[in-house]
């Protein structure tokens, strides 16, 4: 909780209270009198109107409670939106009298909190003084530090982290000079890993003091580097090199020491975050300028060069056989770094043709009758979709082809596409063993000479293997010394550690394929048992999406659709208003929850209050990108508390009317897309004899999101199948919305993997027991707060 500023939401919200809450105006100023507490709990919001309002209605709490002005709520406490405290705090500081009472009151009904609460509740009164840097705000500074030091616990310690950040937002506009506010902002930046919310400025941070020495981490200074943008030949693609800046040249300032996180993003290309220090090399995906650099202020740098065209054959021997390598335009940065690994392994003189136009045939003919053209086709699954689809060419007379499959999985396409041979070059990003190697440019070389196909060649004695036994031999010798023991492990990396617990397999993993599986996913025409298999394999290598996993902050990252607020239909024509709010677009994941779960969820009391607490239960399935199953009510309504805390702004499970409102639109549609079911929109049962829709039925969840043609009329996933999801409210009374441990039932939406399309109508109530998990259930959140 914090003073910051009020946004024109906020302001409308204050402005707009004066007007319909007129009639009952004691309500007005007890909001004024509880605009000083970072959180409101029941007892303090009783006693606040007991002493200042002697003789007011009970009532008023309730309205209090639900108000407008409240932007996060759960069963113990509210608080208020950050903008509306300000507002109503100095509405009564023009009362200088029944300020004064008011903050007494306060710090008195605050003193039984947790330590670290207690003085973020402090420290937010003494902004409210006439000196923000008094000698009573250096010392609530002081006692934080003392809590730092004095905590040994290291999942407490971050806690701690995080509780002091969202305090220091409290004071640092005002009380910024401070050492002591320096010093908490290096701690909480270093231990969260984020530098964005340190002060950096120009006075050097002065040491602390002798008790807090070995509990800070060393000051910190910001970071500048030069960067070199050149072509690296052995790869085919332009790298980005991190170098020292010379004094008063051009250089990119960073906000934090190094190593530094920046963004890199090529023109017409997706941008990724790299971790970059001095000497660090970054490879780019294409050979394309300009390319955009940005730091985690937003400062932004862009950078321009000249490279070699793609049909360069740097590195390849000149007598070597032209060869070509025919691809896809969905292929093409794949092709681009074949052909690199081709010149640099295998000497080759490589060039590039585009397939489905007249590119390869006019390259075909250029090489003359004596000479027919030497064609590696690439075999890919755009290859196989582009091939069905558009009926490209399969015989080329003039030339002699092979195919070049690089997945072994994938089925070869029918006779004539590449009718010589099939080569396969699996892993080959990952290729380090010099037998793989020479094996596959051996049964390359000898069809461009005509030979018959080789059998797999045996490792000769006293090769590899009998090199890698001399090399362990000499590292058991207590005699070998240290720089050849450096020159040994590195010679086993080459060639391949055997050691058990050494080894690990590197996958590379190319930002192409993810654009490709979520380019595949977007096509109606991809069945569910692909949309199955492409969902754990984005699960595999980075699902991308945003929504579906964590932040830079380490939090679940909520993908929020504003949801208009008005008129709509519930039910059976039933006409029902809603205000404005917003919701996820996908269901929380197993990623997301996980957070919630390694953060301590689980043990800290304040998630549960008037909850039951289980243990945890291990979802059915694990990847991270599938919606998280077998959790019940509790632990939803847990979890969103939780996360309130951590954006500080309320998110919740929906309530009914929410939920129903964006999965049937306004018009009260069956579902999300229309009337009708219709087979491929949804994860769900299709098959159940009767009235049977379809023949897909996967018996387990996928990925959230995997069926975007399902989507409702806002752009929301998931809707209808997957899982069942949680609302806020219970079955029997849709108004009753608060937390109890009473086991009265709750309700759940949408139907599920499990369940018929009857099952997954927008309009279709499913009760049960709130301590009940299943592997077909799950949760979504919503929040009427405005994001930030």
């Amino acid at each position: 909780m914090s003073w910051l500023q009020p946004t024109p939401f906020e302001k409308r919200l204050v402005e707009g209270f004066s007007g319909p809450w007129l009639e009952v105006s004691p309500l007005v100023r007890l909001a004024r009198l509880l605009s000083l507490a970072t959180r409101i709990e029941p007892l303090l919001l009783r006693n606040s109107r007991r002493h200042f309002l002697p003789g007011s209605a009970t009532e008023i709490e309730s309205l209090f409670w639900f108000c407008p002005l409240i932007g996060a709520r759960g069963n113990g406490e509210v608080v208020m939106h950050p903008g509306v405290s300000r507002l109503l705090a100095d509405e009564l500081r023009g009362e200088p009298t029944r300020f004064a009472e008011a903050l007494a009151f306060t710090r008195r009904h605050t003193g039984h909190w947790l330590p670290e609460d207690r003085l973020e509740q402090e420290l937010r009164l003494d902004t409210l003084s006439d000196d923000p840097a008094s000698r009573q705000m250096r010392q609530g500074l002081q006692d934080m530090l003392r809590l730092i030091h004095e905590e040994s616990d290291p999942e407490r310690r971050i806690r701690l982290a995080r509780s002091i950040r969202q305090t220091l937002a409290t004071i640092g506009a005002t009380a910024g000079t401070l050492d002591e506010l320096r010093w908490l902002n290096q701690y909480t930046s270093y231990s969260l890993g984020t530098m964005a919310a340190a002060p950096l400025g120009s006075t050097p941070l002065p040491p602390p003091p002798a008790w807090l020495v070995g509990t800070l981490p060393a000051p910190f200074r910001p970071a500048r580097l030069a960067v070199e943008l050149h072509y690296d030949a052995e790869e085919n693609r332009p790298v980005l090199h991190f170098v020292a800046a010379a004094d008063g040249a051009e250089a990119i300032d960073f906000p934090t020491p190094l190593p530094a996180n920046l963004h890199v993003q090529c023109q017409g290309e997706p941008g990724n975050r790299h971790v970059v220090g001095l000497d660090k090399r970054v490879r780019l995906p294409m050979a394309r300028t300009p390319v955009w650099l940005t730091t985690l202020a937003g400062r932004r740098y862009e950078l321009r060069g000249d490279f070699p065209a793609a049909s360069d054959d740097r590195g390849a021997d000149s007598t070597a056989p032209h060869l070509y390598l025919s691809h896809f335009r969905e292929d093409r940065e794949q092709a681009l770094a074949i052909a690199g690994w081709l010149r640099q392994h295998g000497g080759l003189r490589i060039e590039l043709r585009e397939e489905g136009g007249r590119a390869v045939e006019a390259a075909a003919a250029s090489e003359g009758d004596d000479e027919p053209m030497r064609l590696l086709r690439l075999w890919t699954p755009a290859a196989r979709e582009r091939l069905a689809e558009q009926g490209v060419d399969a015989v080329l007379p003039l030339a002699r082809a092979v195919l070049l499959r690089v997945d072994p999985t994938l089925e070869p396409p029918q006779a004539g596409y590449g009718a010589d041979r099939l080569l396969d070059l699996p892993d080959w990003r990952t290729t380090t063993r010099a037998e793989r190697t020479s094996a596959f440019l051996r049964q390359l070389h000898d069809w461009l000479s005509d030979a018959a196909p080789p059998e797999p060649p045996e490792p000769p004695p006293g090769d590899a293997s009998s090199e890698v036994d001399r090399l362990l031999a000499e590292l058991q010798d207590p005699q070998t010394l240290p720089p050849r023991r450096l020159a040994i492990g590195d010679r086993l990396a080459e060639i391949g550690d055997p050691r058990p617990g050494v080894g690990v397999r590197e996958f590379v993993v190319r930002p192409a394929e993810a654009e490709q599986l979520l380019a595949e996913i977007a096509k109606p025409t991809t069945t569910p048992p692909r949309r199955l298999a492409i969902g754990d394999r984005l699960a595999e290598i980075g699902d991308p999406r945003r929504g579906v996993g964590l932040d830079s902050r380490g939090l679940p990252e909520i993908d929020w659709v504003e949801i208009p607020g008005g008129e709509f239909i519930y039910q059976d024509g039933e006409r029902r208003t809603l205000p404005g709010f917003s919701m996820a677009r996908y269901p929380v994941t197993n990623a997301q929850y996980q957070a919630f779960i390694d953060a301590g969820g689980y043990r800290d009391e304040r998630w549960w209050q008037g909850l039951k607490r289980p243990e945890p239960e291990t979802p059915s399935w694990p990847q991270a990108n599938r919606p998280r199953t077998n959790v019940d009510w509790y632990e939803a309504v847990a979890f969103s508390r939780w996360l309130s805390k951590q954006l500080g702004y309320e998110v919740r499970l929906p309530n009914e009317l929410e939920w129903e409102r964006v999965a049937r639109g306004r018009d009260g549609r069956e579902y999300p897309w229309g009337k009708a079911y219709e087979s491929g929109r949804a994860n769900i049962n299709e098959t159940r004899s009767y009235d049977r829709v379809g023949e897909w039925n996967l018996q387990q969840t996928t990925a959230v999101g995997d069926y975007p043609h399902g989507t409702s009329s806002e752009g929301v996933l998931d809707l209808s199948g997957n899982v069942w999801e949680w609302c806020l409210n219970t079955y029997d009374r849709p108004e009753q919305a608060e937390a109890d441990t009473s086991d009265q039932s709750r309700v759940l939406r949408g139907g599920s993997w499990s369940n018929y399309p009857d099952n997954a109508r927008g309009s279709l109530r499913l009760t049960a027991l709130p301590g009940s998990r299943h592997d077909y259930g799950g949760f979504r959140l919503v929040s009427s707060a405005a994001i930030r």
